[in-house]
């Protein structure tokens, strides 16, 4: 995917507000400028702070103050809509084991307030599982529906992207999140990241990111398949190489499989803040889409691990301040860098989104 990073500065494009549908294709247009800040604020010792006022709370947008709104009480959405993706493919199938209680766990994370869930698997690319709803037996039976794929991809850019479009079409209050359960890096994703990000930012969805190493499953697998316990030779697992692809056409729609080789479209000086964005994506796409979220990153290798990591997600998921601010007019899509921090208390960990997209409304591509 990282070969469509060029283009991301030639698509005029913004964060969209409202949706509208005919069917195949859906169209955002930009009705408000209002960036919603989802935010945690955690002291020293690592309990929770409650009880802070909006005058408390300062908000940078690319280095300038905003005046604050803070929703209270019934401002707040009363339930939540949760999509949990869960990879399938390459080395995935060893962490099955440890996701046998994951449909309580769930119901520890969505509490008694009212909720829906959705459950997706993804390798080469999402599927949807089970739709959205309330029932703990619907969830337990649209999880058993997990398997392994054969994949050789990990598409999680391409998931969280299918995700915040389901998310999108919830005609409820409810606020939206995403349990991200994979690997650390994306493998063979097509969605463009600034799409991505705008639908974040479009849905206000908090990611939740549980991730495991494949490259420690790897060295698991290779022990399990030796006769006498000792790993085998040092080679690649067939199984976990992605086939060849065709080269990237520089002329947009011209690159089919067998044509030939195209040259490259020139590499674009790309913004410090996107560059950083996308190195980061690179390096560990389920952390960065965390903390671009305002969400949380969880990293595990063993059951124990898990299980605290979901329920240290369960007892944060309810606990945040709402934030909001008016962003300025901008007539070109601009990437804002945001800041939120509490001087009252200095030592605090501040939990939000790191980062939004303004400018012109814009028209998505076509719904998969």
């Amino acid at each position: 995917m990282w070969q469509l990073i060029a283009s991301l500065l030639l698509a005029s494009w913004a964060i969209p507000l409202a949706g509208q549908s005919d069917g195949s294709r859906t169209t955002f247009r930009t009705h408000s400028n209002l960036v919603l800040l989802p935010t945690r604020v955690q002291a020293r010792d690592g309990e929770t702070v409650y009880g802070l006022k909006a005058e408390q709370f300062l908000i940078e947008d690319n280095g300038l103050r905003r005046s604050i709104h803070l929703d209270e009480g019934d401002d707040i959405p009363p339930g939540l809509s949760l999509v949990v993706a869960i990879q399938c493919s390459r080395s995935a199938s060893l962490e099955f084991g440890k996701l046998v209680g994951l449909g309580t766990m769930i119901e520890a994370i969505t509490g008694d307030s009212p909720h829906e869930v959705a459950v997706v698997s993804y390798g080469d690319e999402p599927t949807l599982l089970g739709d959205f709803s309330s029932s703990p037996d619907t969830l337990q039976l649209n999880l058993s529906k997990l398997r392994e794929c054969s994949d050789y991809g990990a598409a999680t850019l391409d998931t969280v992207d299918f995700a915040t479009r389901l998310l999108k079409d919830r005609h409820n209050n409810y606020r939206r999140a995403i349990l991200l359960i994979g690997e650390t890096r994306d493998h063979g994703s097509h969605a463009k990241l600034q799409d991505v990000v705008s639908s974040l930012g479009v849905t206000n969805t908090v990611i939740y990111s549980v991730a495991f190493s494949p490259g420690r499953d790897e060295v698991i697998a290779q022990l399990r398949s030796s006769d006498d316990g000792v790993p085998e030779e040092s080679v690649p697992r067939r199984d976990l190489q992605p086939p060849p692809r065709p080269p990237i056409s520089s002329t947009p729609g011209s690159a089919a499989a067998g044509d030939k080789a195209t040259k490259q479209p020139p590499v674009l000086e790309l913004p410090p803040l996107l560059l950083l964005i996308i190195n980061a994506l690179r390096k560990n796409a389920a952390s960065e889409l965390a903390a671009l979220s305002g969400g949380e990153y969880i990293n595990f290798t063993t059951q124990k691990g898990f299980d605290a990591g979901l329920q240290r997600i369960a007892n944060r998921i309810h606990n945040y301040y709402m934030l909001s601010f008016q962003s300025p007019a901008e007539a070109n899509p601009t990437l804002h860098t945001l800041r939120v921090s509490v001087p009252d208390l200095p030592d605090a960990v501040i939990q939000t989104r790191t980062s939004y997209w303004s400018g012109q409304e814009k028209a998505s591509g076509q719904d998969r």
